[in-house]
């Protein structure tokens, strides 16, 4: 059996499971945040009685982190606040985890970036989150994926799911990483190749030796990057680097989990990405792919670094290194999000922070924010935009009239100080 496979298969308690099969998996942890746990909660009590409690509280974790700065950009909008409070007064009455806002409209972090560092994410786990991106846990080794209203309020009560066990498409990423590429090049790159409906259903499993040479934070962003090409999860075996960053945070207590050697696969894809260029995804999808060289000159208005895909430390240690000692163009606004208050914290420490308020860019408050069209940093009519976020559909970070190109968080830095769009510091 594939790696999903084994892990599904003890899941559900059974010996052997294959591609297709239907079962139901016994689920280690449960997410929501402020945008969903509302209406799970009312389908929950709905279905299971006003008086039902969760199957276990203490794999259950609730976030503050969606909606919670939407009235940085539209006052009027108070229906945020309102499901904000269903998720308070739900968590509180079951007595599950719950990371509240530590001030107004500041997130304690991303979901997705909170969990692991709060050490609830181990290899060999089974999670089911109300949110796509809940497969960037899968770059620990666990099993992740998002799912439904309906389908959290059953795990809520029953503590299990069903799921169609899932193919595996392998990506055997090899060679050397030339210097200042990162993961949201190899993301994008692959995206380029196989296109937003590539890997729907499956699984995205990265191996090789790119992947031995990546640091966590960059692993995080391959595994939250396979829903944009419709996997179920992004897929990493543990290895030394997971297991070190596991037990700085938590004592392990899943069994660790291989796949077999002769197990087989829908599809093996092998990249030699010693020669990746800078990778650039036009308006309106994220596989609109190119190379940084083949674009046009794009002046740009805004750039943004931030989101659970680019707002971890790796990240901001990109883009202080490029704004070290320069100056974000004039008419150009730069925006800053440290993905959680530990990253803000350790990045204050690093001298990042400074480098940031020197070069002329915004430090907001930890939250999904202008990701989701929630918060300072969005798109305004006709303006362009370069975002180190996991998606550029009309719409999704500002008004639909603007246009947002994704990158890495260097090449936003960089971006940023040039006034258009560019991988070029000279």
């Amino acid at each position: 059996m594939t790696l999903v496979e084994k892990l599904l298969a003890k899941a559900s308690g059974n010996s052997y499971v294959a591609p297709g099969e239907v079962v139901f998996a016994k689920v280690d942890l449960a997410l929501s945040h402020d945008a969903v746990a509302g209406p799970v909660a009312k389908v929950f009590y709905k279905n299971y009685g006003e008086d039902a409690k969760l199957w276990d509280s203490q794999k259950v974790v609730l976030v503050a982190d969606h909606f919670i700065q939407v009235t940085d950009i539209r006052p009027e909008d108070n229906k945020a606040h309102l499901m904000y409070q269903e998720m308070i007064d739900f968590a509180k009455t079951q007595g599950c985890h719950l990371f509240d806002v530590v001030s107004p409209g500041e997130a304690s972090g991303i979901c997705h970036v909170l969990l692991p560092e709060k050490g609830f994410i181990q290899p060999g786990m089974i999670i089911a989150g109300t949110d796509s991106h809940t497969c960037t846990y899968g770059a620990l080794g666990a099993f992740s994926t998002g799912v439904g209203t309906t389908d959290m309020a059953n795990i809520f009560a029953m503590g299990d799911m069903w799921i169609r066990v899932p193919e595996t498409l392998v990506f055997e990423l090899s060679g050397t990483l030339p210097p200042h590429i990162s993961a949201k090049d190899i993301i994008l790159f692959i995206l380029g190749q196989i296109g937003c409906a590539g890997a729907t259903g499956k699984v995205m499993e990265f191996r090789g030796s790119i992947i031995e040479q990546l640091p966590f934070d960059e692993r995080m962003t391959l595994a939250n990057m396979a829903i944009e090409c419709g996997a179920m999860c992004g897929l990493i075996a543990a290895d030394e680097v997971t297991r070190q960053y596991v037990s700085e945070r938590t004592s392990p207590t899943f069994p660790e989990t291989i796949a077999d050697p002769d197990a087989e696969y829908e599809k093996i894809y092998q990249f030699d990405l010693s020669n990746l260029e800078p990778q650039v995804a036009r308006p309106p999808k994220p596989d609109r792919v190119v190379k940084i060289t083949e674009l046009e000159d794009i002046p740009i208005t805004k750039a943004f670094i931030g989101s659970c895909t680019g707002g971890k430390l790796h990240d901001l240690a990109e883009a202080a290194a490029v704004l070290r000692d320069r100056q974000v163009a004039e008419g150009v606004k730069l925006f800053i999000v440290p993905a959680s208050m530990e990253i803000r914290q350790k990045a204050q420490e690093l001298g990042y922070l400074d480098i940031f308020e020197q070069a002329g860019a915004q430090i907001l408050k930890s939250g999904c924010g202008a990701c989701i069209n929630s918060g300072l940093g969005v798109l305004t009519k006709e303006e362009t935009g370069i975002y180190a976020t996991n998606r550029n559909f009309k719409g999704r970070s500002g008004d639909p009239s603007g246009k947002n190109y994704l990158a890495s968080p260097r090449t936003v830095a960089i971006s940023a100080i040039q006034g258009k769009i560019s991988h070029d510091l000279a």
